[in-house]
């Protein structure tokens, strides 16, 4: 007999539950003494079966012990935990293995219609062909993780190269657009270099005398004596354009030209410079660590120097120049303790109040110099001059000053012994001033003051 079936002949039809003190009706059916007295009342009248409706009455009713028994024996049965290796619905052992669902069962089960036709195995053989499976499926899985283990180091080996890839787009792309505002800076200068074929025999003399190359093409912009070539060599071309004076004693390079990343060019090659006090002039003070000059003179005990610019209008004054001269007598001018004889330098100068100064640098025999005008590269001066007013620079003929806009504050100094030359450059924007040739092999850093006017020989912040 199933269990199901078994709980359901031990199970009260009013109450739904194991009969307690089943008793028995004249039907034949069974019932709880208490549910037909708790349904009907114990008045002693007849009532109707509550499965076949055949009335009865109570005093027919009598105990049905052997259902009784069976009753007890099946409720703590059901009351306790099953035993490991039994049916948890029929408490008969698990002997067989159901193929179909997967789960063992007991012999009860086998005959139940829940697995009629299912195929059934000794619960035995079932575990050792399962046992079999069980090993072949840690093989796979230990073969899986090495393989995903692998697979992660190919993914990890992966991402780096990635990412070194994209450091090195970015410093491609960096470069090429560095490269890109080079080009579109020197366009128009490629465009003016053109024109020198048709003109070369005429231009070749100019260009001899302005010191300047003209074969200098975009692969060697690699310093600023290059990139500043290029831009007085552009302006020269640009006056045979125009028809204007391009004589030596007039020509000068008025264009500013801003050159993409100049300030950091010159900045590798920045030197400490520093005024030597011995050369000055009487009328000029110096701070302590010989950094700041001011000319001391005013312009009315100095009638000379009322006017930066009237320096260039020729004035001459009868005095002889001595074969050498320790110190400046004439000139309110100091020259720097450096002595440059080779490679390149650059050092900066600033004017705090607006009047004219100059700087550059000249030869060592220059402090017998009595005339102004003879500040000049013919007499072994090279510098700019440059106030409230706009800037030129010192070449000993008069002309008028080129106004910057912003105005100048601060002035770079680049000496180029390789190229031969000087140029003269704004600290703040790196744009280009001017240049001069300078063939000279022994050289010193030059100073000259207006009167009242200071200057400021910042210190070094990086380069040599």
């Amino acid at each position: 007999m199933e269990a199901e079936d078994l709980q359901e002949d031990l199970t009260c039809a009013i109450c739904l539950d194991y009969f307690e003190d089943p008793v028995s009706i004249e039907c034949g059916h069974n019932f709880c003494r208490g549910c037909l007295h708790r349904s009907w009342g114990p008045g002693g009248g007849s009532f109707p079966c509550p499965e076949c409706r055949q009335p009865s009455s109570f005093s027919a009713l009598r105990p049905n012990w052997a259902l009784a028994r069976l009753t007890e024996r099946a409720r703590r049965r059901r009351q306790g935990p099953v035993p490991p290796g039994q049916c948890g619905r029929h408490w008969e052992a698990l002997r067989l293995f159901c193929e179909d669902d997967q789960r063992p069962v007991c012999l009860v089960c086998r005959e139940s219609q829940e697995h009629q036709g299912h195929t059934m195995a000794p619960i035995d053989e079932a575990s050792c062909s399962y046992r079999v499976s069980g090993e072949e499926f840690k093989k796979n899985l230990v073969r899986l993780i090495s393989e995903f283990c692998s697979f992660l180091f190919l993914l990890e080996k992966l991402l780096k190269a990635q990412s070194s890839l994209k450091d090195k787009m970015k410093k491609a792309l960096y470069f090429q657009d560095m490269e890109v505002k080079n080009a579109t800076a020197w366009k128009v200068t490629e465009a003016e270099g053109a024109v020198l074929l048709p003109k070369e025999k005429k231009v070749k003399k100019k260009n001899h005398t302005l010191g300047l190359e003209p074969s200098v093409g975009v692969g060697s912009l690699g310093c600023p004596s290059c990139l500043r070539k290029r831009v007085a060599f552009s302006a020269f071309l640009r006056s045979e354009n125009q028809d204007v004076d391009y004589s030596p004693e007039v020509l000068t390079v008025k264009n500013v030209c801003q050159i993409p990343m100049m300030k950091e060019m010159l900045k590798r090659f920045q030197v400490a410079v520093s005024v030597a006090e011995d050369t000055a002039h009487p009328k000029l003070v110096f701070s302590q660590d010989g950094r700041f000059v001011k000319n001391g003179a005013s312009a009315s005990s100095w009638p000379l120097f009322s006017s930066a610019w009237s320096y260039f209008s020729g004035w001459r004054n009868s005095q002889k120049n001595a074969p050498f001269v320790g110190r400046f007598q004439h000139l309110p001018c100091v020259l720097g303790k450096n002595i440059f004889t080779s490679g390149k330098h650059y050092w900066e100068v600033e004017s705090r109040d607006g009047l004219e100064i100059a700087v550059g640098v000249c030869r060592e025999d220059v402090m017998g110099l009595v005339d102004a005008s003879e500040m000049c590269p013919h007499g072994g001066i090279w510098a700019l001059s440059w106030g409230s007013a706009g800037s030129q620079p010192l070449t000993g003929s008069s002309g008028s000053p080129t106004k910057q806009e912003p105005a100048l504050h601060r002035v770079g100094v680049f000496l180029d012994f390789g190229a031969r030359d000087i140029s003269f450059y704004s600290a703040v924007d790196g744009a280009h001033l001017h240049t001069f040739s300078c063939p000279v092999s022994r050289l010193r850093p030059f100073f000259w003051l207006s009167p009242l006017a200071s200057l400021v020989i910042p210190a070094v912040t990086g380069g040599k």
